[in-house]
């Protein structure tokens, strides 16, 4: 039975995979986990584990002393809950026991090793956590094995678990039967090949490296399986020695593409969403209460966010109540999420010179810690924070090219909230009580704004300049009412 545990706190968790052990420790429980430490060290304890069934003793003691590392980490730290988990190279070794018990003593706890249908469970859940309408097929691809779960608009309808991964030589006419027998077919435009795992991260560093991508971010990055496919021959035919491919992946990334090019064929997956989640989040999650999952995760870490870097509490409820007839200019469904993370993230960088809080809100954004955002909402958001602290507005560009993520209709809709935002902490200084008694009207012609009671004192030169602006590029008529 699961310990249940409050949306707060430290947690370590420690993933022992067949490649490398991970160590993360999130400064809290809740729908916006922050990575305080994050360590990856490789030790390859499962290397030769398909063939032998053992696990090496050079490889144990590595792992061992990588664990004791852990260890007075945890201790230093004062950390009283920590998760650790086991998958493929200690269920499959028959001499596991080397490892497990002498770790769980510098430990001082339970390893929990997973079996692959559990392993597969706890990334599905950790993924859905952040794409809450997944729709087509989630690829674990790890050193000793391979995860796929089928899953349609975030729920889980069919699991399995293979003993293939990057550390083990696979014989391809074999692996692509075994593909062929699942007839997973994946080739609806709606449908995304989900790919979790260093692996599939090292084919986006290649992606980007080789066209330039704007975003640093991998989470969220979207490859066509055409564009995937040419890189991974490349990577197979040379051998791992393509440009942007990491140091540490050269030795087993021809094997890991020989997987993920069988497996992108055999489904005809069309689209591939490189994924930053892991079965880590799946532990952790598994460990919260239902009421902390279910969630819009945008609005989730945004609301997160908010409570450490705003003012005064209140103002992203009146910001959002004021500027809501701006919703107008787009899709309401869609901008309306768009424009409540704005207004949530509207005092992100008060704390700042005013000379760079543009740029440094903006970066904020683009360097957020979190995979709850798309490549889209970053950018967006990035921009429309970038335009809500811009001065002036007609003199300084945006520094950021996201010609290939954002659209016409999202920088248009991204420089209007923007410059709408601009206005609203302009007039009330950030108090959200003094945007109370004014009120935005937005018709095919005109932006009305009307100042009530006592307000109109907020109407000062730089004020009004910035309603100006903003109805310029609205290419509206200013009417204000006092």
């Amino acid at each position: 039975m699961l310990n249940l545990i409050e949306d707060h706190g430290k947690v370590a968790v420690i993933d022992i995979g067949s490649n490398s052990l991970r160590f993360v420790i999130f400064d809290r429980y809740g729908r916006y986990p922050y990575p305080l430490f994050n360590e990856r060290i490789t030790c390859r304890l499962g290397d030769g584990v398909q063939k032998t069934k053992k696990l090496k003793k050079e490889r144990i003691e590595q792992s061992l002393e990588t664990i004791m590392r852990f260890s007075n980490i945890i201790n230093e730290a004062g950390l009283e809950k920590v998760l650790v988990i086991g998958t493929a190279a200690l269920r499959q070794a028959e001499n596991s026991d080397a490892f497990i018990k002498p770790a769980e003593e510098i430990l001082n706890t339970k390893i929990r090793i997973l079996s692959g249908v559990e392993e597969a469970d706890l990334v599905a859940r950790g993924l859905v956590s952040n794409i809450p309408l997944a729709n087509g097929i989630i690829a674990d691809l790890g050193g000793g094995s391979l995860e796929l779960i089928k899953v349609q608009n975030g729920k889980k309808i069919e699991t399995i678990s293979l003993n293939y991964g990057h550390l083990i030589e696979i014989d391809e006419k074999k692996f692509k039967q075994i593909i062929k027998k699942l007839n997973w077919e994946n080739g609806l435009d709606d449908q995304f090949f989900y790919g979790v795992g260093g692996s599939f991260r090292a084919l986006g560093l290649v992606f980007k490296h080789k066209n330039k991508y704007p975003l640093d971010i991998l989470h969220g990055l979207n490859i066509s399986s055409k564009k995937a496919n040419r890189i991974l021959s490349k990577i197979i035919k040379l051998n791992g020695d393509v440009k942007g491919l990491p140091q540490s992946r050269k030795a087993t990334m021809s094997n890991a593409a020989k997987i993920m090019r069988v497996v992108l064929k055999g489904t005809k997956s069309k689209n591939i969403f490189v994924c930053g989640t892991s079965v880590r989040e799946g532990v952790v999650l598994e460990n919260l209460s239902i009421r902390s999952i279910k969630h819009d995760p945008l609005i989730s870490t945004c609301e997160e966010i908010a409570k450490q870097s705003v003012r005064f509490q209140g103002l992203a409820n009146s910001l959002e109540k004021l500027l809501l007839p701006i919703l107008s200019i787009g899709n309401k469904d869609e901008l309306s999420r768009l424009l409540k993370a704005s207004c949530l993230m509207a005092d992100i960088a008060w704390n700042e010179h005013t000379s760079f809080r543009n740029v440094i809100a903006a970066e904020k954004i683009l360097m957020l810690p979190t995979n709850s955002l798309t490549h889209r909402e970053r950018a967006w958001l990035a921009k429309t924070l970038f335009h809500r602290y811009n001065r002036p507005v007609e003199l300084v560009k945006f520094p950021f090219k996201f010609k290939s993520i954002l659209s016409i209709e999202d920088k248009f809709t991204s420089l209007i909230i923007g410059l709408s935002l601009r206005f609203a902490m302009a007039a009330c200084a950030g108090l959200p009580d003094l945007l109370d008694n004014l009120k935005m009207d937005l018709t095919e012609k005109q932006l009305k704004v009307s100042f009530n009671k006592n307000t109109k004192s907020l109407l000062v030169d730089h004020v009004y300049e910035k309603l100006n602006i903003l109805s310029n590029y609205l290419e509206r008529e200013l009417i204000i009412e006092l």
